[in-house]
C-alpha cells in the first residue's frame, strides 16, 4: 500500500489559507465599494475586486477538500493565483500613482509593502497548491479542455470592463467633472430713499454690492469655501519729481511712473518705493505686475470695510444655478481734502474655492473650527527672511551702492527653528527701540526684501467623504484647509516700527492628510502657523531649478507638492471677481486733474555719462540740500550773536550746536559721495558737448564739498575766535564761488 506524503496536503493547506486569506480581502473591499463606492469607477473597480475574491476564495475551497483538489486544484491554484495577482498588482500600481507624504507623515513601513505581500502570497499559494497535486498529476482536469472556454470568458469580460471604464474615464466623467461658474461682482450707489439725506455730503456714502455665483456646466459644483471683502483705497496725486535740472525731472518722471510696473534691473528712477529686480523673495505677491500704475496718482492707503462669507461652506450648486449674495455698505465720510486733493475708489473682491465634478464631497460638520488665530506664530521662514534683512541692513551703509545693487547673493537656507527662539525673536521686533538703535541707515538696502506674512488669520477644517474604500486604502483619508487671512505683517528693518500689521484680506485653500488640525494641541505650530497648514501657497523653499538644500526644506517642498497633486485629483480650484466705483466727485476730479503736471509723449535719451554721473550729482544735490545749508545758516547766525547783531534774516537758523551735528552728518557721507563725484569726472567725453557739461560739474560740486567739509570742521571746533570767523568766512564764499560754477555745467548736462 502507498503512503501519501504528509507535505502535500500541508501545502494544499497553506496555500488554502493564503488564497482564502487574500479572496477574504478582495471580497470585503470590492463589495463595499459596489454597494457604496461615490461614483461608477470604483463601482465597476468593486466588481472586478468581488469577483476576484470569490475566484480566490472558491479556490481555497477546491484545495482544501481532497476530492476536488486531485481532480481541479492546479486549474483552481493558477485562477486563484492569478486573480490574486490581479488584486495586488491593481493596488501596487495605484499606490505607484498616488503622491507621497513625506517620511514624517507616513506610517512606520512602506505604503506599498501590503500590496507587495499579497502579491506574493498569491504567487506562493498558487505554486504550493500546483505542488500539493504532483501525486495526482494524471488524473488533473488538463488547460486543453477548459482552456477554450476559460479563454473566450475570461477575454469576454476583460473586453467589456475595459469597454465600460473607457467609457465611463473618456466620455461620461469628462462631462461631470468639467464644471464651470461665473463669478461677477457690482457695487452701485444707493438709491436715495436708503442713502437718507443724499445731499449731506459729510455723513457716509451708501453703496449696494451684489455678488453672483452661477453653475454654467451640466453637473453640479460644490463651494468648498468663500470670502468677500469691500475695501477703500485711496491714491495719492503725484508731486512735481525733483532732479539735478530739467532733463532729469524730465526722466525721472516718466521713469518713476513707468518702472512701478515691475521690478526694475537697473531702475533710472531715483525714488525708494521703485523694486528692484530679485530684491524680493520667491513668491513675493510685490514682485508679480499685475498692479495697475497710473501717471496721476499712487496708492496710498487702503482700509477694509466689510469681510464675510458669500455662502456657506459645503453648498451646491445644481446646473445653471445661480446665487447672489447683496450686501449694503456704509462708506465714511472723507475729511475736506487739504493742498493737492486725493482720489478714493471702493473695491468689492470676491474668492471662491470650488470643488469641480464629484470627486470632493465635504462631511456635514467641520472636524476642526472655523478658529480665529490672532497672531500667527512666526514660521522658520519667516524667521530666517528677517534675520537675513536685518543683517543686510547691519552690514550695508548707503554709500556702498555696489553692494545695494547686487541682487546675486543667494539666500541661506531655511532650517528648523525652535518655538521658543522665533517666539522671542518675535517679541524683539515689536519691542521699541531705542533713538540711537533707529532709524538705520536710510539708504541701506537689504539684499532681500521680506515678502508679507499671514498675521491673523482663521481657519477651518472639512474632513472629505470616502470616494471608495479602495481609495482610502491607497490614498489616505484627506480633508480641506481654508486659511482665510485677515491681515498680513510686513518687516523693514530700517524702521523705528520695524514690524507693521496691515489690513490685508485673502483665501487660500489646500487638500491635507486628515488630521492636520482635529486633534492637535492648542500650542502646536500646526495650529499657530498657517503656512504650515497650506504648505507652498505664501512661499516655496525651493530654488529656480527646484532643487532644496535640507532635510526641513525637502519634507515642506513634500508637503506642498502633495497639496498641490491632491488638488488637482480633486478637482479643487479658486476663482474669483472685482468691481471697482469711485468715491471722489466730479469736482475732486476737476481739482486733481489740475494739479497733474502735462507730461509729453516724446522724451529725450540722454547720454551714458549722464546716466552715469546722474546719481552722483544726486547724491551731491541732497547732501547740500539737508546738510550744507544748515551748516552755513548755523556759521551766520553763530558770527551775527559774535557781532552783537542777529539779522532777520537768521532768527530761525539753527544754532551752533545743531550746525555742528549736520556737520558730523555731512562727514560721514562725504567720502562715498567725493568718490562717486571723483569717478564722474574721471570719465572721458567729448569736449563742448553736454556730456562732458556732466563731468565738468561733477569736478567743480568737488571742490563745492570739499569747501562745506571746511566750513563744517570750523564749526565743530571747541571756541570761536577771530581766525574761526576768518576761516569760515572764505570756506562760505569758497563755497557759494563752486556753487556759481556748478549751476551752469549741471544745467547744460544730459
Amino acid at each position: 500500500m502507498a503512503l501519501t506524503r504528509p507535505q502535500k496536503p500541508s501545502a494544499a493547506w497553506v496555500a488554502a489559507a493564503l488564497f482564502g486569506a487574500v479572496g477574504v480581502f478582495a471580497s470585503w473591499v470590492g463589495l463595499l465599494d459596489l454597494l457604496s463606492a461615490a461614483n461608477l469607477q470604483y463601482k465597476l473597480i468593486g466588481l472586478a475586486f468581488t469577483t476576484a475574491g470569490l475566484v480566490l476564495l472558491a479556490g481555497s475551497a477546491v484545495l482544501v477538500r481532497d476530492t476536488w483538489r486531485w481532480k481541479r486544484g492546479r486549474v483552481a491554484a493558477v485562477a486563484a493565483g492569478v486573480a490574486g495577482v490581479f488584486v495586488g498588482g491593481y493596488l501596487l500600481v495605484l499606490q505607484y500613482r498616488a503622491p507621497d507624504l513625506p517620511g514624517s507623515r507616513l506610517p512606520p513601513f512602506l505604503t506599498w509593502a501590503p500590496w507587495a505581500v499579497v502579491v506574493v502570497a498569491s504567487v506562493s499559494a498558487a505554486v504550493l497548491g500546483w505542488r500539493s497535486t504532483e501525486d495526482h498529476a494524471a488524473d488533473q482536469v488538463t488547460w486543453t479542455a477548459i482552456g477554450g472556454r476559460l479563454f473566450a470568458g475570461g477575454l469576454s469580460v476583460t473586453v467589456l470592463f475595459s469597454g465600460v471604464n473607457w467609457w465611463y474615464t473618456q466620455q461620461y466623467q469628462p462631462g461631470t467633472t468639467a464644471a464651470a461658474l461665473t463669478v461677477t461682482a457690482e457695487l452701485r450707489p444707493a438709491p436715495a430713499t436708503a442713502a437718507g439725506n443724499a445731499d449731506d455730503v459729510s455723513g457716509p456714502h451708501v453703496f449696494e454690492g451684489t455678488i453672483t455665483v452661477e453653475n454654467v456646466s451640466s453637473t453640479k459644483v460644490q463651494i468648498v469655501a468663500s470670502l468677500y471683502q469691500v475695501t477703500t483705497v485711496t491714491h495719492g496725486l503725484r508731486d512735481p519729481m525733483e532732479g539735478i535740472n530739467e532733463v532729469d525731472r524730465e526722466r525721472q518722471q516718466v521713469a518713476c511712473f513707468l518702472e512701478e510696473l515691475a521690478p526694475v534691473t537697473d531702475p533710472e528712477c531715483d525714488q525708494p518705493h521703485i523694486y528692484r529686480y530679485g530684491q524680493f523673495s520667491a513668491g513675493d505677491p510685490r514682485a508679480e505686475d499685475d498692479y495697475p500704475i497710473s501717471r496721476t496718482s499712487q496708492p496710498i492707503a487702503a482700509q477694509t470695510l466689510q469681510l464675510g462669507h458669500i455662502v456657506g461652506d459645503g453648498s451646491w450648486l445644481e446646473p445653471e444655478e445661480a446665487f447672489e449674495h447683496n450686501l449694503v455698505v456704509h462708506v465714511p465720510g472723507r475729511a475736506e481734502p487739504g493742498g493737492s486733493p486725493g482720489l478714493e475708489e471702493l473695491h468689492l473682491s470676491a474668492w471662491l474655492a470650488v470643488a469641480q465634478g464629484s470627486r470632493l464631497v465635504l462631511e456635514r460638520v467641520p472636524g476642526h473650527g472655523p478658529e480665529m488665530v490672532p497672531r500667527a506664530l512666526m514660521s522658520n521662514e519667516e524667521y530666517r527672511d528677517y534675520k537675513e534683512a536685518e543683517e543686510a541692513v547691519q552690514r550695508t551703509g548707503w554709500q556702498d551702492d555696489a553692494g545695494a545693487d547686487d541682487t546675486t547673493t543667494e539666500p541661506d537656507s531655511t532650517v528648523e527653528v525652535d518655538i521658543g527662539r522665533r517666539d522671542s525673536y518675535y517679541e524683539e521686533l515689536t519691542m521699541p527701540r531705542s533713538p540711537d538703535e533707529a532709524p538705520l541707515l536710510v539708504g541701506a538696502e537689504p539684499t532681500r526684501s521680506p515678502r508679507p506674512y499671514p498675521h491673523r488669520y482663521t481657519v477651518v477644517e472639512w474632513p472629505i467623504e470616502d470616494l471608495s474604500t479602495l481609495h482610502r486604502l491607497v490614498r489616505g483619508a484627506h480633508v480641506v484647509n481654508t486659511v482665510q487671512v485677515l491681515s498680513m505683517r510686513l518687516y523693514d528693518p530700517r524702521n523705528s516700527a520695524a514690524l507693521m500689521e496691515v489690513e490685508q484680506g485673502s483665501m487660500a485653500t489646500c487638500i491635507s492628510p486628515a488630521g492636520t488640525l482635529e486633534g492637535q494641541a492648542e500650542d502646536s505650530e500646526i495650529r499657530r502657523d498657517p503656512t504650515a497648514v497650506c504648505p507652498g501657497t505664501w512661499y516655496s523653499l525651493a530654488d529656480g531649478e527646484g532643487r532644496v538644500a535640507n532635510a526641513y526644506e525637502r519634507r515642506y517642498q513634500e508637503m506642498a507638492e502633495y497639496a498641490e497633486e491632491m488638488a488637482g485629483f480633486y478637482g479643487l480650484v479658486q476663482t474669483g471677481a472685482l468691481d471697482v466705483v469711485s468715491l471722489t466727485t466730479g469736482a475732486e476730479a476737476a481739482a486733481a486733474a489740475s494739479t497733474v503736471p502735462a507730461a509729453p509723449q516724446f522724451h529725450p535719451l540722454p547720454s551714458d555719462v549722464f546716466q552715469q554721473c546722474e546719481p552722483a550729482l544726486e547724491v551731491a544735490k541732497t547732501l547740500t540740500d539737508l546738510y550744507t545749508t544748515e551748516i552755513r545758516t548755523a556759521f551766520e547766525r553763530r558770527v551775527a550773536e559774535m557781532s552783537g547783531s542777529v539779522p532777520g534774516g537768521t532768527g530761525g537758523a539753527p544754532t551752533l550746536q545743531q550746525g555742528a551735528e549736520a556737520a558730523e552728518l555731512f562727514e560721514a557721507y562725504f567720502e562715498g559721495a567725493n568718490s562717486a563725484l571723483l569717478a564722474c569726472s574721471g570719465t572721458e567725453t567729448p569736449e563742448d558737448t553736454p556730456a562732458a557739461a556732466c563731468t565738468k560739474a561733477a569736478a567743480a560740486e568737488i571742490d563745492a564739498l570739499r569747501y562745506a567739509r571746511d566750513l563744517g570742521r570750523a564749526l565743530r571746533e571747541a571756541e570761536p575766535t577771530d581766525a574761526w570767523v576768518q576761516r569760515g568766512t572764505e570756506a562760505v564764499q569758497a563755497y557759494q564761488r563752486a556753487e556759481g560754477v556748478v549751476d551752469p555745467w549741471l544745467a547744460a548736462c544730459s
